[in-house]
């Protein structure tokens, strides 16, 4: 079966860049069709064309997902009456930095396929700088979550810049030392209270020169990862 791909220069726009923090609920891909609707077989698809399958969602009259990429299974939704209102915008929850990418909203009727938009999007990472004072007792390093941590789930504190460590690996209540890297034994906690309520904040004890650099607090879930950046500078 041959399908006539193509777009009308009047009513194709390539929508600019969509930028999120990795921490966000949800993402929403803006495509909105002024043209006409094919009378027959009409949906809609969403296609991220670097990868396999490349379909993200297909909405006919209901949703059809069952070509979808399984990256997003779960994950994405259309307005109801998108086919009516003309409003074709889709909703990607949970955003993980490997949704990167360019997101393409066509209009098909099986035999023709119409490019109304091309939505770039940008999954980053949070990031919060923190500035200590020499000679102070402790630095609070930030990590909120909205998302309930569930007992086994794995929070890990690592420092990127200037060189990796292991700075801190909370499971199940407790602290893996075994995991740490020896410069942070001892020096470094996390709140099991605070935890439960998605605080994930991590302490250092006497910061020091030899602190400074980039932190990544990074939450393992069974559904996704999410990071979050710290910046950790030290002022004499």
């Amino acid at each position: 079966q041959n399908i006539d791909r193509y777009h009308s220069s009047s009513l194709y726009s390539f929508a600019m860049g969509q930028n999120v923090f990795e921490v966000a609920e949800s993402v929403v891909l803006p495509c909105k069709y002024s043209g006409n609707l094919p009378e027959r077989n009409r949906s809609v698809i969403w296609r991220r064309y670097d990868l396999k399958p490349q379909t993200v969602h297909l909405r006919r009259e209901e949703d059809d997902l069952r070509e979808q990429n399984q990256r997003f299974s779960g994950r994405t939704s259309m307005k109801s009456d998108a086919l009516d209102s003309l409003d074709f915008s889709l909703t990607l929850r949970k955003p993980h930095l490997s949704d990167s990418g360019t997101y393409t909203c066509i209009l098909s009727n099986d035999r023709k396929e119409i490019r109304v938009t091309d939505v770039q999007l940008q999954v980053k990472v949070q990031q919060v700088e923190v500035t200590v004072q020499e000679g102070v007792e402790s630095a609070v390093l930030p990590c909120k979550t909205t998302a309930y941590i569930e007992e086994d789930d794995t929070v890990e504190w690592t420092r990127s810049e200037p060189e990796f460590m292991i700075v801190y690996v909370y499971q199940n209540g407790s602290n893996k030392a075994k995991e740490q890297d020896k410069f942070y034994c001892e020096r470094t906690r996390m709140n099991k209270e605070q935890v439960k309520s998605g605080d994930l904040s991590l302490s250092i004890k006497y910061p020091t020169e030899r602190d400074v650099g980039v932190y990544i607090c990074t939450i393992y879930r069974k559904s996704d990862v999410v990071r979050q950046k710290v910046i950790l500078h030290f002022v004499k």
